[in-house]
This record gives C-alpha cells, sequence and structure tokens, in this order.
C-alpha cells in the first residue's frame, strides 16, 4: 500500500474544493475555531484570519462540505463536526464528531491537537478506540485495527460527501475482520492505521498547498 499512497492521495483530493490560494488561508483557522466545540460564525473567522467577513461568507458559499446551522455559523467543515455521529472524538474537554474513521486520522494534525477516538467496528460491534497526535496513532485497542476506504465517485461526492464516501469508510478491529469486510465489500481497499493517517496527510498536504 505505502507505494499507492501518493496515487489514492491523488484520487481523493478529486472529492474536495479547490481551496486556492485566497482560501487556503482559512482552513486551518476553521478548524481550530470549530474545534473549540461552537458554532463558527463568519465574522468569527474573519476576525481569526484578517479577512472581510463578505469574503469569508463568499469562500464558505462556494465550498462543499460545510454544514451550516440556522443561523448561518459553520458546525460542520469536512470531517469535524459539533454533532454525534458513529466515530466520537474527545478533545480536552470537548467532545467532537467525524464524518468517517479516516478523518479522526487526520484531524488532530489540522487542528494542532491530540484526540482520544472512540468508535465501533461494522463487522464484529466491539469498541474501538484510538489516541491520536498530530503526528500520527499514539494507541490503538485493539492493538491490530485496520481502516477499510473506498474511492467514491467524484461528482457522487461532490453532491453529498457524507452519504456517497464517508458513510463507506470505517475501522475494523483487527485484519480477519478487514479481510472479510472487503470481501463483502470487493471495492474496500484495506489500509493499515499508519497508512491511514500518512494518506490523510498526503491529501492535505496538497490541498493547502504544503506538499514538499
Amino acid at each position: 500500500m505505502e507505494t499507492r499512497i501518493p496515487e489514492m492521495a491523488e484520487t481523493l483530493r478529486a472529492i474536495f474544493p479547490a481551496f486556492g490560494a485566497a482560501g487556503r488561508p482559512l482552513v486551518r483557522p476553521l478548524f481550530g475555531l470549530l474545534a473549540q466545540g461552537r458554532p463558527v460564525t463568519p465574522e468569527a473567522l474573519a476576525g481569526a484570519t484578517g479577512l472581510p467577513p463578505a469574503t469569508v461568507r463568499r469562500h464558505l458559499s462556494a465550498w462543499w462540505g460545510v454544514r451550516f446551522d440556522d443561523d448561518g455559523a459553520v458546525i460542520g467543515f469536512w470531517g469535524l463536526d459539533l454533532f454525534a455521529t458513529r466515530h466520537q472524538l474527545r478533545v480536552g474537554e470537548r467532545d467532537l464528531f467525524a464524518w468517517c474513521a479516516w478523518d479522526t486520522l487526520f484531524l488532530p494534525g489540522l487542528i494542532g491537537e491530540e484526540a482520544e477516538v472512540t468508535t465501533l467496528c461494522p463487522a464484529s460491534g466491539d469498541d474501538i478506540r484510538l489516541r491520536v497526535a498530530p503526528e500520527g496513532v499514539l494507541d490503538a485497542e485493539p492493538d491490530d485495527v485496520r481502516l477499510a476506504l473506498t474511492i467514491p465517485d467524484p461528482q457522487a461526492a461532490r453532491a453529498n460527501v457524507r452519504g456517497a464516501f464517508c458513510c463507506d469508510v470505517r475501522f475494523l478491529v483487527d485484519a480477519d475482520a478487514a479481510r472479510q469486510w472487503q470481501a463483502d465489500h470487493p471495492a474496500v481497499r484495506l489500509l493499515s492505521l499508519e497508512e491511514g493517517h500518512r494518506l490523510g496527510r498526503a491529501v492535505w498536504a496538497g490541498l493547502l498547498g504544503e506538499e514538499g
């Protein structure tokens, strides 16, 4: 899998918006503010970045993969969410949530904080617990957890990334469960936790212009 990570990263970038040079300065601050556990208003993001609120609103409205509340504040952004999903992240004293298993491997790097991850194996129903730092996975229970990931159709993912992609990205308790899951879901690709983390870093490095 190691040799395929650059190829997979390039393929997966197609499901994300092209943040571009003008939009990239908003991305990490938005993750950081959302990780505080509260909705992020365009005004708050403007204050954190020094950009005009109108510019912030224009970028946010142009991007898919953003969830807003009724007041127009961001409550979910590219994997990080304030409302419950099957993947919980405990960051400090804050309960946050991820759209898919893979998100939990790269979100700590984007928010700059360690996270305790809790989720369930869809095959066995067993608990899976991880401790993930910005630099990678520190602990896993069980210790042979695998990531199952399906490459989505980019157009479908752009229309509904959670339905077209996130629902098919799960952790399995061990290699045997992962192989059985793959047998039942032939499009699935299996990665170790380290490979999943490296894939996430490669995708976001490209999106944010931080490659090299």
